[in-house]
């Protein structure tokens, strides 16, 4: 069955880094609701503790209404460019492994090296579109056998679901990376 997620979300920043209560939780559970989504990735900034801790409070107050997964956006260097740095979101899959998405493309630096274990790559996000060349990041796709993603990349509450991908969950845990 396919599901539609949101997978680059903020919500710790949307919530002026504020530990997790249950009134944020009604209030994303109900944008989520509001956007016709099933559920939503959340990658905030190098921490990842805060998204466990908010699945935990959604699975616990509103089981089975939305999908929750933890995750968190991380800059990498690769080693054999270390001025071409980019954001990968990582994200934590509940059935073990790791999905990495390639975000926002060609910003920071307008090369994009694909190195291992990188599933997927924005194709459309609604902060970052500006600089994504599209056919660029089709081709890349394509020949690195990607997942192209929809995004909101969102940073405050309304935004979160203006951008999202249709996929089948069984697809993100196929590609995953297994747990170390």
């Amino acid at each position: 069955m396919k599901v539609k997620l949101d997978l680059h979300t903020h919500v710790w920043e949307a919530f002026n880094f504020q530990p997790p209560s249950l009134e944020i939780a009604e209030k994303v559970v109900a944008q989520i609701k509001s956007r016709g989504i099933d559920g939503i990735a959340i990658t905030d900034h190098h921490n990842k503790e805060w998204s466990f801790e908010f699945r935990e409070l959604v699975e616990q107050h509103f089981p089975g209404e939305v999908i929750i997964i933890p995750g968190w956006e991380i800059e990498v260097r690769p080693p054999q460019s270390p001025f071409d740095e980019y954001q990968i979101s990582e994200l934590f899959l509940p059935q073990g492994g790791t999905f990495r998405i390639y975000c926002h493309p060609g910003y920071y630096s307008p090369n994009i090296i694909i190195e291992d274990n990188v599933h997927a790559i924005e194709i459309d996000n609604y902060i970052h579109n500006w600089h994504i060349r599209k056919p660029q990041v089709a081709e890349i796709a394509q020949a690195n056998d990607l997942m192209l993603v929809e995004v909101s990349d969102a940073h405050n509450l309304e935004n979160i679901g203006l951008r999202y991908t249709e996929l089948e969950l069984d697809e993100l845990y196929r590609r995953a990376s297994p747990n170390s």
